[in-house]
């Protein structure tokens, strides 16, 4: 793997590079990270995933997106749009990097809906879809954000700060940023709405139930071929039960990933 920067001086992007074993095929693969505390949550078994597609043949770029993570930025600068833009050059660097003429996306929680984004932003530059524990419904994920932190009992943590305007805005959620207008911005997740449209062949896969989860189903089935909705039971990747269950890595669900990717 080859650990990168790329995009604008005033954008600058961190990447990590996996191309596909014995350079072999020109088949590419993009993985979106979550959100906030989730995105933490979810590296190790993002970076398996990206292991793992490298092993089967895929070229395999992740990335930071501005704001979080090694990327340039504040974490206050971080919003979804933006995100949504930094999705679409990671693509054209991709197929730089791989050759390859389309790229599949594969998206957990929020990066799932900002990956649908893109796929209407560049249609032809993408070819399929995975959305992994999806977040469906922005307003109750919102909810679920602010009742997690509010309930955190952690000895000598403090409860989550507000900020002032000047600063965004908003309050600490998980010990990270969450300023009123990314607050906005998630509220506003509508992902059935969003998938309206789409061509792509496209792949859900949850780990235990959620909002909107039956909608989700029903609305994948009746849309036909291309289009597949699958539950295992396993370990969500993007939430810990710490310290018991701190780092485990969903092997069922990535393994099932990357036989629908084949």
């Amino acid at each position: 793997m080859t650990p990168f920067y790329f995009g604008s001086r005033e954008r600058r992007l961190f990447g990590v590079y996996h191309p596909a074993q014995g350079g072999k095929g020109n088949r590419a693969v993009l993985l979106c990270y979550p959100w906030g505390f989730e995105y933490v949550n979810s590296h190790r078994s993002m970076v398996r995933l990206a292991t793992l597609l490298s092993q089967a043949g895929y070229h395999t770029l992740r990335f930071d997106y501005f704001g979080t993570g090694d990327s340039a930025g504040e974490d206050r600068e971080a919003d979804l749009e933006g995100a949504r833009r930094d999705i679409a050059t990671a693509i054209g660097e991709l197929r730089d990097l791989s050759g390859a003429d389309s790229v599949s996306i594969i998206g957990l929680r929020v990066g799932a809906f900002l990956g649908v984004l893109a796929a209407h932003d560049l249609p032809s530059s993408v070819d399929r879809i995975v959305l992994w524990d999806p977040v469906i419904d922005g307003t109750k994920y919102l909810e679920e954000l602010y009742t997690l932190d509010d309930t955190l009992d952690i000895s000598g943590v403090s409860p989550a700060s507000a900020f002032p305007d000047e600063l965004g805005g908003g309050r600490e959620v998980m010990g990270l940023p969450l300023t009123s207008h990314v607050a906005s911005e998630l509220s506003e997740i509508r992902l059935i709405s969003a998938m309206s449209g789409l061509p792509h062949p496209t792949f859900a896969i949850t780990t235990r139930g959620g909002p909107g989860q039956k909608e989700l189903r029903a609305w994948m089935e009746a849309a036909g071929a291309g289009s597949t909705f699958e539950q295992i039971d396993d370990h969500p990747a993007w939430h810990e039960d710490w310290p018991d269950n701190a780092g485990i890595i969903p092997v069922s669900v990535i393994k099932r990933i990357s036989s629908w990717m084949n």
